[in-house]
């Protein structure tokens, strides 16, 4: 699976208010983690919503608590009732529910195509 980023992202003002601050370094950690946030509710399915236990966990940056606040504050993170959520991650990326149905999809179709090859018809 793959996390969508925009290429704007490089140097939107987002990241670097968020970078402002958390100081020496901060618009590459703002980056970053939002992009480790990404890819994490990506694999997990989780529409965007990343559980406050699991941000304290992402021992990719010091104090991530910290920098998940930095990015609410800067409009790239929501908080959210147990945790944060990523501000329109549903305008940029498809739901479980879209991703699920295809991956049935392709599963139905991977094994009907192994069926084909082995002579089983289907």
């Amino acid at each position: 699976m793959y996390a969508r980023l925009e290429d704007e992202l490089l140097d939107h003002a987002k990241i670097f208010t968020a970078g402002a601050r958390l100081g020496r370094n901060g618009p590459a950690i703002a980056l970053g983690f939002y992009a480790v946030c990404l890819m994490w509710t990506n694999r997990h399915l989780t529409d965007g919503f990343i559980p406050a236990i699991t941000i304290r966990s992402l021992s990719h940056v010091d104090k991530p608590a910290a920098v998940a606040d930095a990015l609410v504050s800067a409009g790239l993170l929501d908080k959210a009732s147990g945790g944060y959520a990523i501000h329109d991650f549903s305008d940029h990326n498809p739901s479980a529910s879209i991703i699920k149905k295809k991956r049935n999809h392709d599963r139905l179709r991977k094994r009907a195509e192994r069926a084909a090859l082995n002579g089983h018809g289907g």
